[in-house]
Formats: C-alpha cells, sequence, structure tokens
C-alpha cells in the first residue's frame, strides 16, 4: 500500500511540473516581461529561468506573477530615476528638497513613461525641472 501512494505522489509531482511549465510557456505576457528579462540580465539560457521558476514557484504565483511583473517594472523605474536625478543626493543625504517631494516627483517621472508613454528622456526633463523649481524656491 505504501509503494502505491509513493507511486501516485510521483506521478502527482510531475503532472504538476508539467502544468507549471505549460503555464509559462503558454503566457505570451509572463515569457516576454519577465522570463526574458531575467534570462538577459543573468545571461543564462530560458530554459534554466523557466526551471527556476517552476522550482520556486507554485502553479497559482505563476498565474499572478504578471502581477508582480508590473510592480516591478515601476520599482526598478523608480530606482533609475532615482539615480537619473540624483535624489538620493538632493533629497537623502542633503536634503535640498523633501523626501515626499522626491518621492512625488519620481512617481510622476515613472507614471509618464509607463501609463501615459512618455520617451524616458523627456519624462526625465520634466522631473529634472521639477527639482530645480524646488531648490531655486
Amino acid at each position: 500500500m505504501e509503494l502505491n501512494l509513493k507511486k501516485i505522489d510521483e506521478i502527482q509531482c510531475e503532472g504538476t511540473l508539467e502544468q507549471k511549465y505549460n503555464i509559462i510557456k503558454d503566457n505570451r505576457y509572463l515569457m516576454e516581461e519577465v522570463i526574458v528579462p531575467i534570462s538577459n540580465a543573468l545571461k543564462l539560457p530560458l530554459e534554466d529561468v523557466i526551471e527556476i521558476f517552476v522550482k520556486k514557484y507554485d502553479g497559482v504565483a505563476l498565474y499572478e506573477s504578471h502581477a508582480f511583473a508590473e510592480q516591478a517594472r515601476m520599482a526598478c523605474l523608480g530606482r533609475k530615476v532615482d539615480i537619473d536625478l540624483g535624489l538620493c543626493w538632493i533629497s537623502d543625504f542633503f536634503g535640498l528638497i523633501p523626501r515626499e517631494e522626491a518621492d512625488l516627483i519620481r512617481k510622476k517621472v515613472v507614471e509618464d513613461t509607463l501609463m501615459h508613454h512618455k520617451p524616458y528622456n523627456e519624462a526625465l526633463n520634466i522631473g529634472r525641472e521639477l527639482i530645480i523649481s524646488l531648490l531655486k524656491e
């Protein structure tokens, strides 16, 4: 009896793994917005990145990962904005503008870029102008 239960567990596990592979490979958004960028960043083959996700995520989390991708895009772009505009220097270390204002400027640049489809450099220039006006007040 115990041997049969072990065999059933193995079969279910194999089916679950196959299901998770299919979730990833059949989801174009997940492939384009998550798997490919991570593969490129780490210089790993796509199959290796897919395998990592299959091992680390359950099926439900894989379905929800598109929401994580959106959050990651916004957060990563926000970090880039901080660096490109020098907000960490201007706000965090020198306190030349309040942290709340820096947060609003970062948010505006990210939203202009991702939601309003402005070119990044154009959105960055708007953010830069806002910082300069705050510094000159």
